[in-house]
């Protein structure tokens, strides 16, 4: 089947309208994606600013109590709080008798 000059002429008419259209189909998926990740940073923002109420079923949240003492002290082996040099009896503590009595005012 030939092509006829006036079949030539509709599509030279319409070749601008179909590259601008090709131009927007294969600008879309980077418009649609670079709109997804304004969405996904403008939560990500929000999410940042907003203050969240703690669940109260979560474990290891109790209230302190005044008998407790952290965890960085040790119990003695008869269940009293130790102190410091009572549970290693050949550890020898050392300070320094000078240990805040000078003042630098040179600052």
């Amino acid at each position: 089947m030939p092509i006829k000059p006036i079949d030539l002429q509709t599509l030279f008419m319409q070749l601008g309208q179909v590259g601008k259209q090709q131009a927007a189909e294969r600008d879309a998926a980077a418009v649609q994606q670079s709109l997804q990740g304004n969405e996904a940073a403008k939560k990500q923002v929000e999410e940042a600013k907003s203050v969240r109420r703690m669940d109260e079923d979560k474990s290891g949240t109790g209230a302190v109590r005044p008998d407790e003492r952290g965890s960085g002290e040790r119990k003695g082996q008869d269940g009293r709080h130790g102190e410091a040099g009572e549970g290693h009896p050949d550890r020898e503590t050392v300070t320094d008798p000078d240990l805040g009595t000078h003042v630098d005012l040179s600052g």
